[in-house]
């Protein structure tokens, strides 16, 4: 996995994205309102819990995402195991 991944899966894990609320807390912004839906902007809103993000599609679209890119590994992961020449 990309290194700039596990960062992003480290920070969203332990609650070290710079969401809104977080900036509040370090210093680096008044307001933690989310900006789609006016509540308070913390990871866990971002990532999952926003119902006006939700109403759009917007998880939907990353959840899709997500998807295409495990397909994309798991057939590259797949090729390499059928063609010996591939294998390390």
């Amino acid at each position: 996995m990309a290194p700039l991944r596990i960062s992003f899966l480290v920070r969203a894990l332990s609650g070290h994205l710079p969401s809104n609320a977080n900036l509040v807390r370090w210093g680096m912004k008044d307001d933690p309102t989310c900006p789609i839906c006016q509540g308070k902007e913390t990871t866990e809103h971002v990532l999952s819990s926003s119902k006006v993000s939700l109403s759009q599609g917007r998880y939907t679209w990353r959840h899709n995402r997500v998807l295409q890119y495990l397909a994309i590994a798991i057939s590259d992961v797949k090729a390499c195991l059928c063609d010996p020449r591939q294998r390390h």
